[in-house]
């Protein structure tokens, strides 16, 4: 009982770090990163979440980059196939992105 409750323990740990980690890489995004326009090529679902591939170019690359990021549960916020859509990416590493949504 004891080593469950062990393992428990470290799970809960190891789900809270990456939840910190996402939430800092997020937040520096936001701060230092640019916008670029981007156009939705792809929305699937994927058991509970919805998972999207989108397309942008970033300022001064030749080349589109194309990402895919995990979409919201609620299928109202998931931007469809075709829509434009705003990019925030890190300029020092432009496949570090996530689309923006309305109000952001």
């Amino acid at each position: 009982l004891l080593v469950i409750g062990l393992f428990a323990a470290i799970a809960v740990l190891v789900a809270w770090r990456a939840a910190q980690r996402a939430r800092l890489d997020r937040e520096s995004l936001d701060a230092e990163g640019q916008l670029a326009d981007g156009e939705v090529l792809q929305v699937w679902q994927d058991g509970t979440a919805f998972r999207v591939r989108y397309r942008y170019t970033p300022v001064g690359a030749a080349d589109p980059v194309v990402r895919i990021e995990m979409a919201p549960c609620l299928q109202v916020l998931v931007p469809e196939a075709g829509q434009k859509v705003r990019v925030r990416y890190d300029p020092r590493d432009p496949r570090r992105s996530r689309i923006l949504r309305e109000g952001e």
